[in-house]
């Protein structure tokens, strides 16, 4: 098994095609899962090592959108690798969040993506800072002009909501009253993402509650 990311796969993550993307990253978490089983390495693994560096440069955010787009892909692919350690799905955690605070809607749409893994996964790294990520979502839809992470900031909410995070239940009436300007928002987008995000609100309601 190769201890350096092969080039074909680096190649395969900087498309525009999303299924190649998938397609490459899955490959990529194959090749990692491959290497931790030969030998366990940790954060010593070289193709870890290999790969952590790729994602410092690939996201940065003076990169061009195709390396940031190949970094969201290789961080989706390690987020499957059973074998990291603690420091690793931090550092993961961390840089997805970075992602989602971005301004261009194909990088915020991966950066979900690998959010929501990681809260069903329920990585400590990830669950710890639940209630810091949905004060951020409240701001940007309280006051953020960007359009981008107001749709971020939809998506995050849903994805959290999906999940039943118990936290989250003394949140719903700021969640109720937030959405009532997206809902009526001019842009279709805004508000389809605006009323499947109340439909997951809703969800966190009991049945015997509604009425």
């Amino acid at each position: 098994m190769s201890e350096h990311l092969r080039p074909d796969i680096l190649g395969r993550l900087r498309t525009r095609d999303a299924e190649e993307r998938a397609r490459a990253a899955q490959q990529l978490c194959s090749q990692v899962t491959d290497s931790e089983a030969i030998e366990r390495h940790g954060e010593q693994n070289p193709l870890y090592v290999e790969l952590n560096t790729r994602l410092v440069k690939l996201l940065n955010p003076a990169s061009d959108i195709l390396d940031r787009l190949a970094g969201t892909a290789i961080l989706l692919a390690l987020v499957d690798v059973d074998s990291l350690e603690d420091k690793q799905k931090f550092r993961i955690t961390q840089q997805t969040k970075t992602q989602l605070a971005g301004s261009e809607m194909a990088i915020s749409n991966e950066a979900v993506a690998i959010y929501k893994k990681l809260i069903e996964k329920r990585w400590a790294s990830v669950m710890s800072s639940v209630e810091t990520e949905v004060n951020r979502c409240l701001e940007w839809l309280g006051s953020e002009r960007n359009e981008v992470r107001r749709m971020t900031a939809l998506r995050v909410i849903e994805v959290l909501c999906s999940n039943h995070l118990v936290p989250l239940h003394s949140y719903l009436t700021k969640f109720f009253a937030t959405l009532s300007n997206p809902l009526r928002d001019q842009r279709s987008e805004i508000r389809v993402a605006a009323a499947r995000t109340l439909g997951a609100c809703m969800g966190l309601i009991p049945m015997s509650e509604r009425n």
